[in-house]
């Protein structure tokens, strides 16, 4: 069982390497290639949109072929979705196929990665195994996207797609390390009605857990990129982000296996609230990455207690393939609504840090 759970790390940590030196980036190509905010947020609403359904698509491939094999199909899809963008200045590719396709990676990605942690991890070690989860790729790749800035200004982003390439053609040797499941799924409306009705406050938590996730991944540095014209700016952002989470990260896992979750959750929110309520009053690059720093270390009160809940809730659950798609519903929701509301304030861009401080409210229900 241990060697199995080292495994998941293993991979996790390494594909999280792979896409680190790029993963920020991705909207601030798109936008360099001359697509608007609006564009570029309704690529967004559209690859979320995708995730849930072909959510579902990875449950049933995964029940006929096991969690191995769907994650084989994974890194092809993730060579395709980065073999696009790297030919997009050159040939006109609509960004739905585009986002579609970086759906399809990341639901051939993250279920079989939720399953297999479902089915290894410690129910009475589970906040520290979340912990491990989530710290391992931001230890190995904390200076990432600091040099993934540099490479850009020094070699162009096709430089990095094809850095990219090669480490995830690397990563998918972690595969050979991961055991074989299968685990039934079986999509039925009633289960997932059935799921919404047991589970009401985790759904409005989730919903304020991805507002923050989102802000913090994608809005955030599209808008540092937008307001100060530095792709050195955002480099440094994401490699303060990751510094200030890793450390603190291991350690609230430490205590969620002791302390009462909701209480920890709940010291969370307070701070958080503080946090983007300071993003949206600041000016200035200083203040900026002070805050960086700030939510990448205190968005761990959030991060941690809550996802070790997320897969107690799935253990617990008799259908807990199910419940990993039922949780992409509220997923979806949250990150509609962050792109549905940057839409509407597209000239206006601030407006969107006070979804975090509305949405750590929601954590109050559990």
């Amino acid at each position: 069982m241990r060697n199995s759970i080292k495994a998941v790390y293993l991979m996790h940590s390494l594909n999280g390497l792979a896409g680190s030196f790029i993963g920020i980036f991705i909207p601030i190509y798109l936008l360099t290639l001359h697509y608007s905010v609006a564009q570029v947020f309704t690529y967004y609403l559209t690859l979320y949109v995708a995730i849930l359904f072909l959510f579902i698509l990875a449950g049933i491939v995964s029940e006929h072929l096991g969690l191995k094999r769907t994650l084989l199909a994974y890194f092809p899809l993730q060579l395709a979705y980065f073999g696009l963008l790297y030919v997009l200045p050159h040939i006109s590719i609509p960004l739905w196929v585009i986002a579609v396709t970086s759906a399809a990676t990341v639901a051939f990605y993250w279920y079989p990665l939720h399953m297999f942690f479902v089915m290894q991890a410690q129910k009475k070690e589970m906040g520290g195994a979340v912990g491990k989860l989530y710290a391992l790729p931001k230890f190995v790749a904390v200076a990432s996207p600091l040099i993934g800035a540099f490479i850009v200004t020094r070699g162009g982003f096709s430089l990095l797609f094809i850095l990219t390439i090669v480490l995830y053609l690397a990563t998918s040797l972690s595969l050979l390390y991961l055991p074989e499941n299968r685990p039934p799924m079986q999509f039925k409306m009633k289960r997932f009605i059935a799921l919404a009705r047991n589970y009401p406050r985790y759904i409005f938590a989730e919903i304020g857990e991805n507002l923050r996730e989102e802000l913090g991944g994608i809005v955030l540095p599209i808008i540092i990129f937008l307001t100060f014209g530095s792709i050195l700016s955002v480099g440094f952002v994401g490699t303060l982000a990751s510094f200030g989470s890793a450390l603190f990260i291991l350690l609230i896992g430490h205590y969620a296996d002791r302390l009462k979750r909701t209480n920890i959750l709940r010291a969370g929110t307070v701070i958080t609230m503080a946090i983007w309520t300071g993003f949206f009053y600041v000016h200035g690059t200083i203040p900026f990455y002070v805050l960086t720093l700030l939510e990448g270390f205190f968005g761990a009160l959030l991060l941690i207690p809550f996802n070790a809940l997320v897969y107690d809730y799935a253990q617990q659950n008799e259908a807990p393939a199910e419940f990993i798609v039922f949780r992409e519903i509220p997923v979806t929701l949250a990150r509609v609504l962050v792109y549905g509301i940057g839409l509407i304030f597209v000239t206006s861009l601030r407006y969107l840090f006070l979804l975090p401080v509305f949405g750590s409210l929601l954590f109050w229900v559990l």
